[in-house]
């Protein structure tokens, strides 16, 4: 079953009624930084998305494999 984190962290997806600070707890992510016209033909930009695109999917895929990914859920 996927894990849904808008369910799971509410106080962090929902709005409030008063504006506030909230602690957001430390998340590994991956990111692409750079810059580029994302409208060009082989742009860095669009040669980034690619990239990215093709780490999450294997990593999100990983579970489905043998090989596993330490602290994955």
């Amino acid at each position: 079953m996927a894990f849904d984190y808008k369910k799971e962290y509410k106080e962090y997806y929902m709005p409030k009624n008063k504006p506030g600070i909230i602690e957001i707890p430390k998340m590994n992510y991956i990111a692409v930084r750079g810059k580029g016209n994302p409208n060009e033909e082989n742009g860095e930009y669009k040669n980034s998305i690619g990239l990215l695109y093709g780490i999450a999917f294997t990593i999100k895929m990983s579970y489905k494999g043998t090989h596993k990914i330490e602290g994955f859920f």
